[in-house]
């Protein structure tokens, strides 16, 4: 006789965030927001729902739980449609709501995914299209803006809801110029998505947010994250699972495998979620640099400093030497190589220059 094989239950990533900050709550009004999503004939994902939930629940005096809540989770998770899911529910309930982004392409996709809903719920709107300024109202007065932010982004309006979109990308100038526009509605709520940063991101007020929350330096403000705690190896399928809750539904092992490559940082924190804890920008820019550049070796002054730094991964080790001339100091960068290639290189460099003093950080004094 033979046994038929028993099919294997597919794999899905994990419904949870990694870490979360959720005040206690007895009620919730997520399941509505879920409820009117389903009239788009989806489904919400079960992390969704439960993440509206927890952005949704309310006192016992119908106010916000959380008047501010941040997320963060690695990209094509669909983090935007549980937004969507939260505007869809305010519009319906009359809220006027400023949706902000920091590209003009993200605040237009976020504009037409939230048309594209509504059109599949069958529900009655006008919109007004303006690359940067586009809009939705609902016959009950409800309605959502979309804007670019900028210095200057909804100074002079009031709002219920105010979400920042890329939240990564969020200034402090900008903040200025919107916290403000939510102050008068009488049970207000800001909503911060996103991404970890980047070395190219230029955002301050997401980090500042998610190390206040989980110090506990505020009040009325959620977090939730999956995120990996440390950089992990790129390969790590388990530490994929764990931070792309989406991963074997909406995304693929092999869409993320396609996605491995040399820069494991990066893939750390797009992908898996990580969170740099030092300072990613150069504290010289690449301009500043090459416009202090010198043709020819000026006349040096004395003995050469020498100054060894080792990669915050662990992986490389470089030298630069810094002298002294008639009114300035000449820097120079020597060498950088993996520390799997050992310290020979260094040695021998500080043995035979006339060195005075040698500064040495990273890796805990190596």
């Amino acid at each position: 006789m033979i046994m038929g094989s028993e099919k294997k239950e597919a794999r899905i990533g994990r419904q949870t965030p990694t870490t979360s900050v959720i005040l206690p709550y007895a009620k919730t009004l997520g399941q509505e927001a879920i409820d009117a999503y389903a009239q788009t004939k989806r489904a919400a994902q079960e992390w969704q729902e439960l993440l509206l939930f927890d952005i949704m629940a309310v006192n016992d005096d119908g106010l916000w739980v959380h008047s501010k809540f941040g997320y963060a989770l690695p990209r094509r998770n669909g983090k935007n449609e549980v937004v969507a899911m939260r505007e869809m529910w305010g519009l319906e309930k009359g809220e006027k709501i400023l949706h902000t982004a920091h590209r003009t392409t993200t605040s237009r996709a976020a504009w037409e995914r939230l048309c594209g809903l509504l059109d599949l719920a069958d529900v009655e709107y006008s919109c007004v299209q303006s690359n940067g300024r586009e809009s939705i109202k609902l016959p009950n007065g409800g309605k959502i803006d979309f804007r670019t932010r900028s210095s200057k982004s909804g100074l002079g309006e009031g709002f219920d809801l105010l979400v920042i979109d890329e939240a990564q990308e969020y200034q402090d100038d900008h903040e200025s110029a919107l916290k403000y526009t939510v102050t008068d509605s009488k049970n207000p709520q800001t909503i911060f998505c996103g991404t970890p940063p980047t070395m190219a991101s230029s955002g301050t007020i997401f980090v500042k947010l998610r190390k206040a929350v989980l110090f506990g330096k505020t009040s009325n403000t959620g977090w939730a994250e999956w995120s990996v705690d440390q950089q992990t190896d790129a390969n790590n399928k388990d530490a994929w699972y764990e931070t792309n809750p989406s991963l074997g539904t909406i995304l693929t092992e092999r869409a993320v495998n396609d996605e491995v490559g040399t820069d494991d940082l990066d893939f750390n924190i797009q992908r898996l979620g990580y969170w740099v804890q030092y300072n990613q920008h150069s504290a010289i820019s690449e301009k500043e640099w090459n416009n202090l550049k010198v043709e020819t070796l000026p006349e040096l002054k004395g003995k050469l400093y020498a100054g060894i730094k080792f990669g915050h991964d662990g992986k490389n080790a470089c030298l630069s030497i810094a002298a002294k001339t008639d009114n300035k100091v000449f820097v120079e960068a020597i060498d950088c190589r993996p520390i799997t290639a050992g310290m020979n290189w260094l040695l021998d460099f500080l043995v035979k220059a006339q060195i005075k003093a040698i500064a040495i950080d990273g890796a805990s004094g190596q």
